[in-house]
């Protein structure tokens, strides 16, 4: 026997645990309809037959929404199931039935995501956005390997510095640009406000000075 606490959540609901482990939100109705109430004994098979009809079936139903409504990794998922009151078995049996369907996939979550910001973050960013995310770093090499072989196939103008070093440098010779256009004449405050700007954003500084290094000087205005 295992003593079931309730612990009320909403107008309609609880989180249901069993000796003191996470189980997992529960309908107030179901419980009531299996005649579970806070604080009781319950068998083995009670448990098994909680966890067979009623907490596993919502589980499995809330990870396809979550996953349906937008693309997540695996970390991501597993820490909104936790946060929603899930146990760590629940959780663990909830990702068995996901993984059946191609929903989940971390590498290609990582790629997706270098080519949704590639454009706009540096690579050493990106880098960590994905970390954040919790996509092994494994995984981070892989689909920054293969991003940076789709993006030089698709470029014209990749020389022989290092695959991911063009990326970066033509990435941030186009944000730059959208700053100030080619050709425009820079002032030494307006470089430092530039490479200030996209230091923070994570680009190199001699990246950021290799950029400027093409735009004209123009006369420093004294105030």
């Amino acid at each position: 026997m295992a003593l079931v606490r309730l612990v009320p959540k909403g107008k309609t609901g609880a989180l249901l645990s069993v000796d003191g482990d996470a189980v997992g939100p529960v309908r107030i109705k179901d419980m009531q309809f299996m005649n579970v109430s806070d604080g009781d004994d319950i068998s083995e098979e009670k448990l098994a037959e909680l966890l067979r009809d009623y907490v596993l079936p919502a589980g499995k139903k809330k990870a396809l929404d979550l996953l349906l409504c937008s693309e997540r990794t695996e970390y991501e998922l597993r820490k909104r199931l936790l946060q929603e009151g899930y146990g760590d078995s629940v959780t663990d049996t909830i990702f068995s039935y996901v993984k059946q369907f191609p929903y989940l996939n971390d590498e290609r979550f990582a790629l997706n995501y270098l080519y949704s910001y590639g454009t706009r973050k540096s690579m050493a960013m990106l880098r960590v956005g994905l970390r954040e995310k919790g996509v092994p770093e494994e995984l981070i090499d892989n689909a920054v390997a293969q991003y940076t072989e789709e993006r030089k196939a698709e470029s014209t103008a990749i020389d022989t510095a290092g695959e991911e070093e063009d990326l970066e440098t033509g990435t941030l010779r186009k944000l730059i640009h959208k700053k100030a256009p080619e050709g425009t004449a820079l002032t030494r405050d307006q470089r430092e406000k530039i490479c200030t700007s996209f230091l923070r954003k994570g680009f190199s500084y001699s990246t950021i000075r290799h950029v400027l290094s093409e735009y004209p000087e123009a006369e420093q205005v004294e105030d």
